[in-house]
């Protein structure tokens, strides 16, 4: 009973204080989005919870399949509805083109560690599976979420290739795999915690009652063999995903030191990372990326065994965090397209030739662009080419889907009518620069 008591207690303050710092966020959902709601992944388990539930947001038109972001809400590990506030980040990702999933796992109460990692990636096993049925892009999956929902997104980043964390919850024999993370301010080395709490206080994390214990299913400090395992820190090698996470210096929930301990771990063993430390920043999104507080942030950039430092950039803005995770994914962010007609009566051929201007690769591309008048598409070469009413739409031939930064690939194609240079070309839903051929 006393454990009870005191699970309550350290529950109740911690969620106190996450709504007191704005952990969430206040967007509506947005109006063009068909949202699918309530979507077992796996069975409830136990019977009437939601811990195997979430829900899909999917925009209207754009370019299919989609890359998914999948968002789960922190809670110190004490609901089963993570899934909540999945809205907002749609209202941010949907009309970028992304389609987005809120997903919910186990609570504490309900199953210890590593339950919670098996539920995580039985969702990304399901929407692998059903990617085509909601039109999403198996290749490009990036995860998200907040404290206990970063933990979440780091320990999914970081273990796509650890069979003994897959676990046989719902669909099996998918890649559980994601292709970036993006995690804000995370517990990754529990029994560091204490050490590292601000000189002001903190929680106490080796507590029998505390979250981290809770989730472990005994003190952190007496069982440290467990509780090693469900540190984002022990999986870090140079083979993981891109990771991107940011944390405030005036952290009072999880200290800062701990996204210092991961960065340093990734920067040692050669991986891909960015960490965003913002000074006077406490536990919260409405912290971290509060505009008062940007140009003080510094950021550490650490890949190919190299690290950065740079002062006051970028600040930690959707914008970013979207660019972040389009290179990530492999989609780019810049692009030139030189356009090359051929003109003879009544028809031309035509050479598109994009030029990856950003600092990410690109790994399968697709060219959009609108004819103005008639023109029609009667063949292609280097590229797959439909058309519908006066949208065009170019996929990749495979052989030159990769596009390194700096480099180029071009296709070609013959069209009735009369030869007009389109206004605009996109390229994996981002707007080209226009050069001379």
């Amino acid at each position: 009973m006393h454990a009870r008591i005191r699970r309550s207690a350290i529950a109740g303050m911690v969620m106190t204080m996450l709504a007191t710092v704005g952990l969430s966020l206040s967007f509506a959902p947005p109006a063009h989005a068909a949202v699918i709601s309530d979507i077992a992944y796996a069975p409830a388990s136990p019977a009437g919870s939601r811990g195997h539930l979430l829900d899909l947001y999917l925009p209207t038109g754009g370019l299919t399949p989609r890359p998914l972001l999948i968002w789960h809400s922190g809670s110190a590990w004490s609901s089963d509805d993570g899934k909540v506030g999945a809205d907002a980040i749609a209202a941010v990702f949907n009309p970028k083109g992304f389609a987005v999933a809120g997903v919910s796992v186990r609570s504490s109460t309900q199953a210890v560690f590593p339950a919670q990692v098996h539920d995580i990636k039985a969702a990304i096993r399901f929407l692998r599976a059903n990617a085509a049925t909601y039109q999403i892009d198996p290749n490009r999956i990036a995860m998200m979420g907040d404290s206990s929902g970063g933990w979440l997104t780091e320990m999914a980043t970081l273990t796509g290739g650890v069979a003994s964390l897959e676990g046989t919850v719902g669909t099996t024999g998918v890649s559980s795999a994601v292709q970036g993370g993006l995690a804000f301010f995370s517990p990754t080395d529990f029994l560091q915690m204490n050490a590292q709490n601000l000189p002001t206080g903190g929680l106490d994390h080796n507590s029998p009652a505390s979250p981290e214990s809770l989730l472990i299913g005994c003190a952190i400090q007496t069982c440290p063999t467990q509780t090693a395992l469900a540190n984002p820190i022990n999986y870090v090698d140079q083979n993981d995903p891109p990771l991107m996470f940011l944390h405030g210096q005036a952290d009072f929930l999880v200290p800062h030191g701990q996204s210092v301990l991961l960065y340093n771990k990734i920067k040692t063993s050669c991986g891909n990372a960015q960490f965003i430390s913002i000074p006077g920043a406490d536990h919260g999104l409405s912290w971290v990326m509060d505009p008062a507080r940007y140009g003080t942030q510094t950021t550490y950039t650490t890949t190919n065994c190299s690290g950065t430092t740079v002062a006051g950039s970028p600040n930690p803005t959707w914008v970013n965090f979207e660019t972040w995770l389009r290179g990530a994914l492999k989609l780019g962010n810049s692009c030139n397209v030189a356009y090359a007609p051929s003109p003879w009566s009544g028809a031309f051929n035509a050479t598109v030739t994009m030029t990856n201007t950003g600092t990410t690769p690109i790994d399968r591309w697709a060219m959009q662009w609108t004819w103005p008048g008639s023109q029609q598409i009667v063949s292609a070469w280097n590229a797959t080419v439909t058309q519908t009413g006066t949208a065009v739409l170019a996929r990749d031939a495979g052989t030159n889907a990769y596009i390194g930064p700096g480099s180029a690939a071009s296709f070609g194609f013959q069209a009735n009518g009369t030869s007009v240079t389109p206004a605009e070309f996109k390229l994996n839903g981002i707007v080209c620069t226009k050069v001379p051929s």
